[in-house]
C-alpha cells in the first residue's frame, strides 16, 4: 500500500491508528448522531481513499492522511453503536415468562444472595422455545444450588425481569451506564424456586472451561490449609479471581497503594513469561524456533485465560506475544507500537472495554513508565546488584505513580503517600509467591512436596498481608477526599507531559511557558469552582434504601439530618461521599432525626452552628424555605386548627417512616408546594399514599421511584 507520510507514521503505524479510533469510541458514547449519514460518509471516504491511492499524487498526501483518520474515527463510532444495538433486546425488559441462559460471570456470594451474570439464550413464548440474546443480572437466594452453580452453568429460571434504574443521588456511581457497557441492562431476584439447572449442560466455551479450571486450582489451594485472607491473596495475585478477598483485606491493600499487585497485570504475565522462556530454553535449534514461539504465545494467551482476561492481564499478553513473535522476523516491533496495537486489537474485538478503569490505568501506566524510565534511569549507575534493582524499582514506581495519580483522584478521590514503601516489600515477595503458586499447582500429584510449597506460600502471603496493614495503619498512608473535574484531569495531564519535555528532554523555554501557562489555567479553574462553592445553597433528599436522609448544603456547611444506626450510617457516607466532594463541604453535621423533640432543640442548635438554618421539632427552615418532617414521632393532632386559625404554609412536607398519617388530614393543617416520600418508606407505604391522592391534588415527589430530590435555593 502507498504510504508517503511523515517518518513518525512509518515507524509508529498503530499510534496513528489508535488515536481517531479512541476519539470515535468516546464519540459514540457520548453523542448520538445519525447512523445512516455516517455510513454514508464512511462510504463517501472510502471512495476518495482509493481514488487518491490510485493516483498517488505527493500534493495530497495531507487530505490522504485526513481521509485516513475520517475512516478509523467513523470506524470506531459505528462499531461501538453496533455493539451497544445488538445488545439490547427490549422484549427482555418486563418479561414474565421461562428464559434459558448460560452464566457467563463468577457467582458472587453475598450474606443474602449470591449474584450471577447471565447470558440469555431463548425465551418460551406461547409453549414454544424462541433463540434470542442478551444479558442479565440475576440475585438468587442462597442454598444447595448456589453452592455448587459455576461459570458456564446453564439453567432455567421464572423471572420478572425490571430494567435496571439508578438512584438518582448527586454524582453516585452510575451503575445503571457502567452495566450497561457491559450489556448489561435488567435484573431480577430470583427464590430457590425461580430457578434450577437445565439439565447437565456446561458451556465449551474455551473461556468458561478455563474459569472452572481455575475454580479447581483455587478448590486444590483451599485443601492445603490456607486462612481465608491468604486463599484470598493468592487467588487474586496468581489467578485473577478477587471475589475471596475480604473487605478489610481490600482496604489494606488499596490505602497502601498495593491493590494493582492483587491486579493480575504486565508484572504477573511478565513473570510467567520468563518462566515459559526458560522452560523452552532446551529448543535451541533454529528450525526449532517457529514451535518456540507458537508454543510461547500459546502458553501466554492459556495464563491470560486462566486469570479471567482482564483489560490489564490482554493488554499485558498481547504485548508479550508482539514480543515473542518478532523472534520470527529478527526485529522489534517497537515498545509505542506493541502498546498501541495490543490497545487498537482488544477494542477492536469490543470497544467498550475503553470505559473499564482498570484498562485505562493500565495503559496510562505502562505508557509513563515506557516514556519515564529511558530518561531518568541513566542518571544513576550502581554496579552493586542489588542496589541497581532497587534504583530501577524506584523509577518505575514513580513513573508509574506520576502516569496514573491525576485519574486515580479523578476516580478514586485518593492517593496513596507510601507507595514506593509498598513496592519494595511488596513486589518481590509478590513475586516469591507466584512462583511459590506455581509450583504447589506442578507438584499437587505428590502431596508432600506440594504441601510443603503450600506452607511457604502461605508464610510469604501472611507477611505480606502484615506489611500491607502496617503500612495502611502509619499516618497519613492516603491523601483522601481529594477531588478534580475533567477539565482538571487534562489540565494535569498536559502538565505533566510538557514539565517532562522540558526537564527529561528538550530544556527548551517554549515548553517552561506552556507548563506556566497550564498552571494558571488550572489555578483559575479551581480559584472558580471554590468562589462558586461559597454561595451554594442545595436541598437534598437522598435515595438511599430503608434511611431518611435529608441534607442542607449551605456554602461549605454541611448540615444532614437522617437515621443514624450503623447500616444508614454507611449507606448514607456511600451514596452522599462523592457529592461532598464535589461541592468541597466541611465534615458533616449529623442530627439525629429520632431526636427532633423540644428537649433535644438546644444540643441540636448547638450542633447545626448555622444561622440560615433552624430547626424545632418536626420543622426545618433553611434560608426562604420551610420543611415539615412527618414520621412516626409527628403528632398531628397537636396541629389542629382552632376558630378563625390560618393553615401554616411549609414548601416542602416529607413523609418518612412508614408513617400513619393521612394526606387529607396534612391538607387540612398545612399549605404546602411539594409532598415528597423519601426512600425510609415501604412500597405498600407509598402505594397508599397513591391512592389517597388518586385525584392529583398533592404534587408528589416520590424519591424511590424518581429518585433524589434535590432542590437549589
Amino acid at each position: 500500500m502507498y504510504f508517503s507520510l511523515t517518518e513518525e507514521i512509518r515507524k509508529y503505524p498503530f499510534v496513528r491508528l489508535i488515536i481517531p479510533f479512541i476519539l470515535g469510541i468516546v464519540l459514540a458514547l457520548n453523542f448520538n448522531v445519525n447512523v445512516y449519514m455516517l455510513y454514508i460518509l464512511l462510504v463517501l471516504s472510502v471512495l476518495t481513499f482509493g481514488f487518491y491511492h490510485k493516483i498517488r499524487n505527493f500534493r495530497f498526501e495531507i487530505f490522504f492522511g485526513i481521509i485516513i483518520n475520517i475512516i478509523i474515527l467513523i470506524s470506531g463510532y459505528l462499531l461501538t453503536t453496533t455493539k451497544l444495538e445488538i445488545s439490547k433486546n427490549e422484549e427482555l425488559k418486563n418479561y414474565q415468562g421461562y428464559i434459558v441462559g448460560k452464566v457467563i460471570s463468577d457467582p458472587v456470594y453475598a450474606e443474602r444472595s449470591v449474584r450471577v451474570n447471565v447470558e440469555i439464550e431463548a425465551i418460551k413464548q406461547n409453549e414454544e422455545w424462541y433463540k434470542t440474546s442478551g444479558r442479565t443480572m440475576l440475585y438468587l437466594s442462597p442454598d444447595e444450588k448456589t453452592n455448587i452453580i459455576t461459570t458456564g452453568s446453564y439453567i432455567i429460571f421464572s423471572p420478572q425481569l425490571s430494567e435496571i434504574a439508578n438512584r438518582g443521588n448527586p454524582e453516585e456511581f452510575d451503575y445503571k451506564r457502567y452495566l450497561s457497557y457491559n450489556l448489561i441492562y435488567t435484573s431480577d431476584f430470583l427464590n430457590t424456586d425461580d430457578w434450577d439447572f437445565f439439565g447437565d449442560k456446561k458451556s465449551e466455551n474455551i473461556r468458561f472451561q478455563m474459569l472452572n479450571f481455575r475454580q479447581n486450582l483455587i478448590t486444590k489451594l483451599e485443601k492445603s490449609g490456607m486462612d481465608e485472607d491468604e486463599l484470598g491473596v493468592i487467588s487474586a495475585l496468581a489467578l485473577g479471581y478477587r471475589n475471596r478477598l475480604s473487605d478489610e483485606v481490600r482496604h489494606n491493600y488499596a490505602s497502601s497503594g498495593a491493590m494493582h499487585i492483587l491486579a493480575v497485570s504486565g508484572l504477573h504475565v511478565g513473570i510467567v513469561y520468563m518462566i515459559i522462556i526458560f522452560l523452552l530454553s532446551f529448543l535451541k535449534n533454529k528450525r526449532l524456533i517457529v514451535i518456540k514461539v507458537l508454543l510461547t504465545i500459546l502458553l501466554i494467551w492459556f495464563y491470560a485465560f486462566l486469570t479471567g482476561l482482564s483489560p490489564s492481564v490482554s493488554r499485558a499478553a498481547t504485548m508479550f506475544s508482539f514480543i515473542a513473535a518478532s523472534q520470527l522476523f529478527k526485529r522489534s516491533p517497537g515498545i509505542f507500537n506493541s502498546i498501541a496495537a495490543s490497545a487498537f486489537l482488544l477494542l477492536l474485538i469490543n470497544p467498550l472495554m475503553l470505559t473499564q478503569i482498570g484498562f485505562q490505568l493500565s495503559y496510562i501506566a505502562v505508557i509513563g513508565i515506557v516514556l519515564i524510565f529511558p530518561k531518568i534511569y541513566p542518571l544513576l549507575v550502581f554496579k552493586n546488584y542489588l542496589l541497581d534493582k532497587i534504583w530501577s524499582l524506584t523509577v518505575v514506581s514513580v513513573a508509574a505513580q506520576i502516569a496514573t495519580a491525576p485519574i486515580a483522584i479523578y476516580y478514586f478521590n485518593q492517593i496513596s503517600n507510601y507507595f514506593l514503601l509498598t513496592n519494595y516489600l511488596l513486589i518481590p515477595l509478590a513475586s516469591v509467591a507466584i512462583y511459590l503458586t506455581l509450583s504447589v499447582f506442578v507438584f499437587s500429584p505428590i502431596i508432600i512436596i506440594s504441601d510443603f510449597f503450600a506452607l511457604i506460600l502461605s508464610k510469604i502471603v501472611k507477611i505480606m498481608n502484615f506489611f500491607t496493614s502496617m503500612i495502611e495503619s502509619l499516618p497519613g498512608s492516603v491523601s483522601a477526599n481529594m477531588h478534580i473535574n475533567l477539565t482538571q484531569l487534562f489540565l494535569l495531564y498536559l502538565i505533566i507531559i510538557f514539565a517532562g519535555a522540558f526537564f527529561l528532554g528538550s530544556k527548551r523555554h517554549r515548553e517552561l511557558v506552556i507548563v506556566v501557562i497550564l498552571l494558571i489555567c488550572f489555578s483559575t479553574v479551581s480559584l472558580i469552582n471554590n468562589l462558586t462553592k461559597i454561595e451554594q445553597e442545595y436541598l437534598i433528599v437522598y435515595n438511599i434504601n430503608r434511611t431518611s436522609a435529608i441534607n442542607i448544603i449551605d456554602g461549605k456547611d454541611n448540615i444532614l439530618f437522617a437515621d443514624f444506626d450503623d447500616t444508614g450510617r454507611n449507606q448514607i457516607e456511600f451514596s452522599a461521599r462523592n457529592n461532598w466532594l464535589k461541592l468541597g463541604v466541611q465534615n458533616e453535621k449529623f442530627i439525629d432525626l429520632s431526636q427532633l423533640t423540644g428537649s433535644s432543640i438546644l444540643s441540636n442548635i448547638a450542633i447545626i452552628d448555622n444561622r440560615k438554618v433552624f430547626q424545632k421539632r418536626n420543622f426545618i427552615s433553611f434560608k426562604d424555605k420551610r420543611v415539615l418532617i412527618v414520621n412516626r414521632n409527628f403528632k398531628h393532632w397537636e396541629y389542629n386548627l382552632k376558630d378563625n386559625d390560618e393553615k401554616l404554609f411549609v414548601d416542602y412536607i416529607i413523609l418518612s417512616d412508614n408513617s400513619n398519617i393521612e394526606l387529607k388530614q396534612l391538607a387540612e393543617l398545612f399549605d404546602f408546594n411539594l409532598l415528597i416520600f423519601d426512600s425510609s418508606n415501604a412500597d405498600w407505604t407509598t402505594n397508599r399514599w397513591k391512592e389517597e391522592n388518586i385525584a392529583g391534588n398533592f404534587p408528589i415527589h416520590n424519591v424511590k421511584k424518581d429518585g433524589a430530590f434535590i432542590a437549589k435555593l
